[in-house]
C-alpha cells in the first residue's frame, strides 16, 4: 500500500520543479500569475530592392528577448543582401512572396512555444519547398554535455517531426525578471536566479551570416 504522505511530497516536488522551469523560461502560469508587464515585440523590415531575395524571420517569444535575437539575424541577412521582414509569429498571416524562412522560438516547459509549432504545422507545405532555418533561444542546457545535447534535441523534436531545417542553431537567452509575472519573479527569487543576459551576439551574427540561400 502506498504511503499517502510520501505521494503528496513527490507531487509537491514535481509541481515545484515545473513551476521553477516555467519561470526560468519566462513562461509563467497564467492562472496563478496573470498580471504580466507590457512587452514590446520586435517588428522590423529592411532592404527594398526588387531583385533581392525576400526572407521572413518569424519568432515566438514570451518576454521579448527572442525577438531581439530575430532582429539581429534579420540585420545580418540584410547586410548580406536580402530583403527581410522580422515578425512575431502571431502577426504573420501570409507566407507567400518569401523566398526563404528563418523561424525561432523561446523555450517553455521543455519545448518550443505552441504558436511556433502551430506556425510550422500550418505552413509546412510552403516551408518544405523553400530554404528554412530554425533557431532556439533558451536559458538551460547550454553546455556541450551529452545531457544538454539530448535536452536541446528534445526541445525541437515536435517541429523536426514536421520539417527538417537546412540549418539550425541554439542560443543562450536572457532572464529579465522585470518582464515576468509576479509569480514568476517570486519563483525565480526562490531559486536564487538573477537578471542575466547570456546572448552571444557574435555567434548569432556568425550563424545568420551563413544563411543567405540561393533562390529556389
Amino acid at each position: 500500500m502506498r504511503n499517502p504522505t510520501l505521494s503528496r511530497r513527490r507531487l509537491l516536488v514535481a509541481t515545484g520543479s515545473v513551476l521553477a522551469a516555467s519561470a526560468l523560461m519566462c513562461g509563467g502560469v497564467t492562472v496563478w500569475g496573470s498580471q504580466m508587464p507590457t512587452i514590446e515585440y520586435v517588428q522590423a523590415s529592411c532592404g527594398k530592392e526588387a531583385n533581392m531575395q525576400k526572407v521572413l524571420v518569424a519568432y515566438a517569444s514570451k518576454c521579448g528577448s527572442t525577438g531581439e535575437v530575430a532582429q539581429a539575424i534579420g540585420a545580418t541577412l540584410c547586410a548580406n543582401g536580402a530583403t527581410v521582414d522580422v515578425r512575431r509569429i502571431e502577426d504573420v498571416s501570409d507566407v507567400t512572396g518569401y523566398d526563404a524562412f528563418v523561424i525561432g522560438s523561446a523555450i517553455r516547459m521543455g519545448s518550443w512555444l505552441p504558436q511556433a509549432k502551430h506556425f510550422v504545422e500550418s505552413n509546412v507545405t510552403r516551408l518544405r519547398s523553400a530554404p528554412t532555418a530554425f533557431f532556439t533561444v533558451h536559458m538551460l542546457n547550454t553546455d556541450d554535455s551529452e545531457e544538454s545535447k539530448a535536452a536541446r534535441s528534445a526541445y525541437v523534436a515536435p517541429v523536426h517531426a514536421l520539417l527538417e531545417p537546412q540549418s539550425e542553431a541554439f542560443f543562450a537567452g536572457k532572464l529579465d525578471m522585470s518582464k515576468m509575472s509576479f509569480l514568476d519573479r517570486m519563483i525565480s527569487r526562490m531559486m536564487k536566479a538573477k537578471d542575466e543576459d547570456r546572448r552571444d551576439w557574435r555567434a548569432i551574427a556568425a550563424w545568420a551570416g551563413q544563411l543567405l540561400p540561393e533562390t529556389p
